[in-house]
C-alpha cells in the first residue's frame, strides 16, 4: 500500500523519510498535493505492507493511503 505521511515541521518530515530509507522502503520527501493540508507543507510518500502503528510518533500528524487519485485517512493524531 503507497501513503502519505504529514508532519507538524519540515524536519520532521526530512527525519521520517531519513528513517524509511534506513529500512529500504520505498518512498520520497514531496511537496502535499493540494487536496491534504499540513503544517509543513512537506509530506513523505512511500510503500509499506506491515502495520502502521509501527512508525507512527509524536511527529506524525496524518497518514493517508493512497489509491489513484483518491486520499483515504487512516491515522490522525489526537489533538
Amino acid at each position: 500500500m503507497t501513503y502519505i505521511v504529514l508532519f507538524y515541521t519540515n524536519s520532521s518530515a526530512i527525519k521520517f523519510a531519513k528513517f524509511i530509507q534506513r529500512f529500504n522502503y520505498p518512498g520520497e520527501l514531496i511537496p502535499l498535493p493540494r487536496k491534504l493540508t499540513s503544517s509543513c507543507g512537506m509530506g513523505v510518500k512511500f510503500r509499506f505492507t506491515q502495520d502502521l502503528a509501527g512508525i507512527i510518533s509524536d511527529e506524525i500528524e496524518k497518514i493517508y493511503a493512497v489509491e489513484g487519485n483518491q486520499y483515504q485517512l487512516v491515522y490522525s493524531a489526537k489533538d
